[in-house]
């Protein structure tokens, strides 16, 4: 069955989905790539400006098609991470994919239209949720920040993507920072502001400094942020196995109180019984389900009136029956 306990949920090999949003010159890329074992889709043509030693296996297309073709490839299949850099540079390639796949998706004179927005908006969820749910890896999206204003004229950071996958991105995305230079220090915002959205998850959150790389240090930043995370999960994890031991406590206290329900005497005492076992999880549900059913096969219901279970047909007990004493 794939219905799980949240105790028996593990996340021991949870892949991430990250957004990385911030000026140019800011280190996104190199940042991105601290992820684990990752290869660049090098769509901005931008990894030139990454430092040599920091730099890792790239595709590099023109075109759509082509890197739907290196998603086949095995250094694709070996990597653990891909990184879309930029984020707005694989929505361009989208454009002119759909334009010219389908001339509905393109007006008179050529460019995009209305059906081919909707097009790119489809194009990209699928890519999305094919490397994440099919190929079951890490994904970071690289993009360019730009200002805007708010409604009320007041400045505000957004990420550079034309269309709707600006906004359709963060849905499913685990976490999202902005990163800006405070006193020639780099920082990450996962916390959203007035001035920027963010996103934190699984205890990522707040601001962060991201520290220089010097000579030969390890660009390994995103892959230690992705261990804290794992490490919270299985924190909260442990809670959950604390919580199932009373909850199977509770599960048989309650079905012990419920197979003593013979009458209308055994059933009025199962409430304050039932009120002292330490419950956990879904044990208060389960055990008024197993009560209801009991004291329906005995024709007993509750009685609002005199506030007490009463012998009675099954079709006259209504609605106010044993789950609102319960």
């Amino acid at each position: 069955m794939a219905i799980l306990q949240p105790n028996e949920m593990k996340f021991d090999d949870k892949k991430f989905s990250m957004i990385i949003v911030g000026a140019p010159g800011t280190g996104k890329t190199t940042l991105a790539l601290s992820a684990p074992d990752p290869i660049l889709l090098d769509l901005d043509k931008g990894i030139s400006r990454v430092k040599a030693q920091h730099r890792t296996i790239a595709s590099m297309v023109d075109t759509y098609e082509e890197l739907l073709e290196d998603l086949k490839s095995d250094a694709f299949q070996r990597a653990k991470t891909i990184v879309v850099d930029t984020g707005g540079a694989l929505v361009t390639l989208m454009q002119d994919y759909v334009v010219r796949k389908d001339a509905v998706n393109r007006t008179k004179s050529g460019t995009i239209s209305i059906k081919g927005f909707g097009a790119v908006k489809a194009e990209f969820q699928s890519f999305v949720n094919k490397i994440k749910t099919v190929y079951n890896k890490n994904v970071i999206f690289v993009f360019h920040s730009v200002e805007e204003k708010d409604k009320d004229g007041n400045p505000i950071v957004r990420l550079m993507c034309e269309g709707s996958a600006r906004n359709l991105v963060w849905q499913p995305c685990d976490l999202g920072c902005y990163m800006y230079m405070d006193n020639g220090v780099r920082v990450a915002g996962f916390t959203p502001t007035d001035t920027y959205f963010a996103k934190g998850c699984y205890g990522i959150n707040g601001l962060r400094k991201i520290p220089t790389l010097e000579d030969n240090a390890k660009n390994d930043y995103i892959t230690k942020l992705f261990d804290e995370a794992r490490q919270n999960i299985a924190l909260e994890n442990e809670y959950f196995s604390k919580q199932k031991e009373v909850y199977d406590a509770a599960i048989s206290a309650g079905a012990k109180l419920v197979e003593k329900v013979v009458d209308i005497e055994t059933a009025n005492n199962f409430t304050n019984e039932f009120k002292k076992i330490e419950h956990a999880l879904t044990s208060q549900v389960e055990i008024k389900a197993m009560f209801r059913e009991k004291i329906d096969s005995l024709g007993i219901a509750w009685n609002g009136q005199a506030k007490r279970y009463e012998l009675t047909k099954k079709e006259d007990a209504g609605e106010d029956n044993a789950s609102a004493k319960a």
